[in-house]
């Protein structure tokens, strides 16, 4: 036993009597202990044990039996361990997703998990999908007389959540894209009666009955991005952004929509659920993904719809050739995402 020291074995006795009691032949108690199999055998015999006690039923391995190669039990986990992958190339670019937030219907405690994602993530690209205004007053929908809030006071709403937003990323491009709710001001405009619409002709009314003009876009570093012709604007690579036309019934339905109109991977809202689809085909992998939404999920002018809280970060590669759609859902106030657990107040 010169092989290993007299205190190796006062530490391990009683472990391997345990195992030779379990059953175990030299060959595994050695590999248990960490000791040779010599060591292990001449150990035992010096305690008198010549097998394992007769009660012991060792479960049968099969092993192959190749010719007259003697076949010896496996050591336990005995395996090539597969190289695991290497990184590579430098920190992806990220960009922060979300949209159709509604105000005055938003839901704080999805704009609060936003922020904090957004303070974390520190992204290069931030994108808003529309709709951040309900413009209530101004649909052509019948009106709640109880309610309280004009057209200026969801601009108001707007502008301070957007300026929230840039003091939180200010180094990051940000981008407003126009959603069928802020469309409602082009409807009224182009609907004006009688001699009011000779109002849209004059250049200055224009020039300020503009969702940048009225919002103060410019002075806040967002650029706003036009319902028409949104898809073909390109702010990301590989991925068409825009606030969503197509609405089907299940998670991910709309998403598949949007898929076959354009063919190629992208992101949208305006059906208010998180989903996702993919596709594989000749041409490549896709997928679209369906960014959920920032306001009440069960408001009053709608009973129990099928709406999820969320957002989503984007990863892609510095050479834009590859990216990742990370979606973050937002229940009762909280998310799980990259071993943080958000709580808003």
């Amino acid at each position: 036993m010169s092989a290993r020291p007299s205190a190796f074995w006062a530490a391990n006795e009683a472990k391997h009597r345990e195992l030779i009691a379990a059953g175990l032949n030299d060959l595994e108690c050695a590999t248990e202990l960490g000791c040779t199999v010599a060591a292990a055998r001449q150990k035992r015999q010096s305690y008198g044990l010549i097998s394992a006690p007769e009660s012991v039923i060792r479960p049968s391995i099969q092993r192959p039996r190749l010719g007259h190669v003697l076949s010896l039990d496996p050591a336990p986990f005995a395996v090539p361990i597969p190289r695991p992958a290497r990184r590579v190339g430098e920190t992806p670019r990220r960009t922060v997703v979300y949209g159709d937030t509604h105000f005055p219907h938003h839901d704080q405690q999805s704009l609060d998990i936003l922020f904090a994602v957004i303070k974390d993530v520190r992204p290069d690209t931030i994108i808003n999908l529309g709709d951040c205004a309900d413009c209530y007053s101004i649909s052509a929908y019948d009106k709640d007389p109880n309610r309280i809030h004009g057209l200026q006071d969801e601009i108001d709403m707007v502008r301070a959540h957007l300026h929230q937003v840039a003091q939180l990323a200010p180094e990051a491009q940000r981008y407003y894209l126009e959603g069928n709710h802020e469309d409602r001001l082009r409807r009224l405009i182009w609907t004006l009666p009688g001699t009011a619409s000779e109002l849209a002709k004059l250049r200055s009314f224009q020039q300020a009955m503009t969702w940048p003009s009225l919002l103060g876009l410019t002075e806040i570093g967002w650029s706003f991005v036009p319902s028409v012709g949104q898809a073909r604007y390109s702010i990301l690579p590989r991925i068409i952004t825009k606030h969503g036309t197509v609405v089907r019934k299940w998670s991910g339905m709309s998403a598949k929509g949007e898929w076959e109109r354009y063919g190629q991977s992208g992101i949208s809202g305006h059906v208010h659920r998180l989903g996702r689809f993919y596709s594989s085909d000749r041409n490549g992998a896709h997928t679209w993904v369906e960014a959920g939404c920032t306001c009440e999920t069960n408001p009053r002018y709608c009973e129990d719809p099928n709406w999820q809280n969320g957002l989503v970060v984007i990863e892609h590669s510095k050479d834009g050739s590859r990216f990742e759609m990370h979606l973050i859902y937002v229940q009762d106030g909280r998310a799980l995402w990259r071993g943080q657990d958000y709580k808003a107040a």
